[in-house]
């Protein structure tokens, strides 16, 4: 087995100031344990240790007024080994012109949670913000299906994403959880054809099924699947375990694990590992 380069397409940190108090909280609301303290140093040290060369960092805006805070971060962040996305409220006033500010500053990409930002993915008053995104070329990556500490309706189910696929025709999106946590059958349903790619963040473990994980890579096409932990909700190290026990071809590995994100992220072709 070849040893590709990895890139980590999922994974979350916060200011110093602010991360003891972020990570107490989401831990408790999802009821489940951090790898990391949530501090850059910290997440740096995991995804160094678990052979990670860079990572995307997914900042989420809950709400208006977090908006320039969370995109002052990920643009004072962004280099290096961190490849920071930013984020906006997509009912807010000053979304087009933080979308407008973050491109200026170089960022490749926005985060939006359905379940945190409270609203339907597929809902039409979101679609002006996500047609700037395109406008921009930015990559949209959306947290998918299930979200522990949430109670139903899925705010960002399988089937609701199809329709913005449908609607949007836009190829760069990312629909993070293998294409819907706990909703694998929805995402075998409704998004095999829709263009859009998935990641396989908070999936080890025993949280997804390898036979399930190898059907969704085989229903996909390893080309649009990307390499995610989900850090510090799990550790990368046992997600890059997770996909190496895969029964998957060289080719296809690398292509998970860097080659996918380095042309999503326009830095050269996917497929083979060149870093």
């Amino acid at each position: 087995m070849m040893n590709p380069t990895i890139i980590d397409f999922h994974s979350h940190m916060f200011p110093d100031r602010l991360a003891a108090g972020a990570i107490a909280s989401l831990s408790e609301k999802a009821h489940i344990p951090a790898f990391t303290d949530g501090t850059a140093a910290d997440t740096a040290r995991v995804m160094e240790r678990a052979g990670v060369s860079r990572h995307v960092v997914l900042n989420i805006a809950v709400s208006e007024r977090q908006q320039r805070s969370v995109n002052d971060f990920a643009i004072a962040s962004n280099g290096g080994r961190v490849i920071a996305f930013g984020s906006v409220h997509p009912f807010s006033e000053k979304a087009v012109f933080e979308l407008e500010r973050l491109r200026e500053h170089g960022i490749r990409g926005v985060k939006f949670h359905n379940e945190y930002q409270d609203f339907f993915v597929n809902d039409p008053a979101a679609y002006p913000v996500y047609e700037k995104c395109a406008a921009l070329g930015l990559i949209m990556v959306f947290h998918g299906g299930v979200d522990l500490g949430f109670e139903p309706p899925v705010k960002a189910s399988p089937e609701r994403f199809a329709q913005v696929c449908r609607d949007l025709k836009y190829e760069r999106m990312v629909f993070a959880h293998m294409g819907g946590y706990k909703m694998s059958d929805q995402a075998l349903e409704f998004l095999t054809d829709s263009g859009c790619y998935i990641d396989t963040s908070f999936s080890a473990d025993g949280k997804l099924a390898s036979e399930t994980a190898l059907a969704l890579i085989r229903a996909f096409t390893a080309e649009r699947v990307l390499f995610g932990s989900d850090c510090p909700w799990e550790d990368p190290a046992r997600s890059i375990a997770f996909v190496n026990a895969l029964p998957l071809t060289d080719s296809e590995r690398s292509a998970i694990f860097s080659g996918n994100a380095l042309g999503l992220l326009g830095e050269q072709c996917s497929g083979s590992d060149t870093l």
